[in-house]
């Protein structure tokens, strides 16, 4: 009975090793049931990060293809696999009107709790068990508090009813000591390190981009001159009451990152946004403008007056990550002469009770991770 928990769940980490312990458990459950003709919920936020996350290591896991149909789901031991979305608010219809012998839920935070809930509802077959992987997040997340909490609960069979692991990086012994360390040494300071190094739930505390240091991480015109930008990088943020953003940022050969120019205002209008953009794409080049989608009759008209524009990718914790990174690493620069730049970064904070940033001394910072981020993951395959 200790040694079966009805819900298992291993939570820590980035690059721990859990997706890899649950695929093993999952796979041996589906295992014991064969030929039963039983269904069984394999959830994740999307299809592609199913795919990513879990179905390519089980095929290793296999050793064959799995080939999805129509209905998302596959044939595994003679029982029915259903692969479900579930980051969107009205997923969880998609889990209603079966009855599900077990479930594997990756990266659960990810999903939305409805879905969730839903899901838990439908393993109602006798002996179904669950199965979760997830990375910390708020400590407040439902995940934490309605699951990993109450581990060590115990059903009144005496059978214990949730049982959660914890991970940080260094559990996991297959990875290479240089890249454990290097991973170390580039995660940004705070939040990022308690989370991704050692699966803390922890809500982030202070200013967001501390790694940031005037003494290093400005340069004066003539250091910048020094450099050999390959490209160039533009970011959006519209604003009125709010200040307004566009910034410039070139990429050097050696990849490092340096904000090169802002453009921050308030109370103007489209037309100024146009001029100051056409400004910036005859001094650097013909590059996509990655812009805030919160406004898209701005975006409509940036297009019509023949500005390559794209809807940024504002995931906002990945984004910060990815520009928090590039400063603990010193590939990230910002010109001396941005002074809206250096106000914000000193000033940006952590809201300690909601885990996200204060939505104040943002809007540079905003364009800046829109850029950055977006150029990284970019929505369609080719930009450039």
């Amino acid at each position: 009975m200790q040694r079966d928990p009805k819900i298992l769940i291993c939570a820590g980490a980035k690059r721990a090793g859990k997706t890899y312990i649950v695929n093993l458990l999952f796979l041996q459950h589906v295992a014991e049931l064969a030929g039963r003709r039983a269904k069984i919920i394999l959830g994740g936020a999307n299809q592609s990060s199913i795919r990513r996350n879990v179905l390519d290591d089980m095929e290793q896991l296999l050793g064959r293809r799995i080939k999805l149909d129509r209905q998302n789901s596959f044939p595994l031991f003679g029982n029915r696999v259903v692969c479900l979305e579930g980051a969107n608010s009205d997923a969880w219809k998609k889990a209603r009107g079966f009855t599900a012998a077990g479930m594997f839920l990756n990266e659960a935070t990810a999903l939305h709790d409805r879905f969730v809930k839903e899901c838990f509802s439908r393993c109602s077959y006798p002996g179904a068990r669950v199965f979760i992987d997830t990375n910390p997040e708020n400590p407040m997340h439902p995940i934490k508090t309605d699951y990993i909490d109450k581990s060590g609960s115990c059903l009144h069979s005496g059978r214990v009813n949730i049982k959660a692991f914890h991970f940080t990086l260094f559990d996991n012994d297959t990875l290479d000591p240089d890249y454990v360390d290097s991973i170390v040494q580039s995660t940004p300071s705070g939040m990022f390190t308690d989370r991704d190094i050692y699966g803390r739930w922890v809500n982030g505390e202070g200013v967001v981009y501390r790694d940031f240091d005037f003494s290093r991480h400005l340069l004066s015109a003539g250091q910048i001159a020094g450099r050999r930008f390959v490209r160039y990088l533009y970011g959006v943020d519209w604003g009125y009451e709010h200040f307004g953003a566009i910034v410039v940022i070139g990429v050097t050969e050696d990849g490092e990152y340096v904000l090169v120019r802002e453009i921050a205002a308030q109370h103007q209008e489209i037309d100024y946004w146009v001029r100051a953009a056409k400004s910036v794409q005859a001094a650097y080049g013909d590059y996509p403008f990655y812009a805030d989608s919160a406004r898209p009759e701005h975006v409509d008209r940036f297009r019509r007056e023949g500005l390559r524009t794209i809807n940024a990718n504002k995931a906002v914790l990945s984004g910060i990550e990815a520009v928090a990174g590039k400063i603990k690493q010193d590939k990230f620069y910002a010109a001396d002469c941005c002074g809206r730049f250096r106000e914000e970064i000193t000033q940006y904070a952590w809201n300690e009770r909601t885990g996200e940033p204060v939505k104040l001394y943002d809007d540079v910072l905003d364009a800046v991770r829109y850029a950055i981020y977006t150029d990284e993951n970019p929505p369609f395959a080719v930009l450039r």
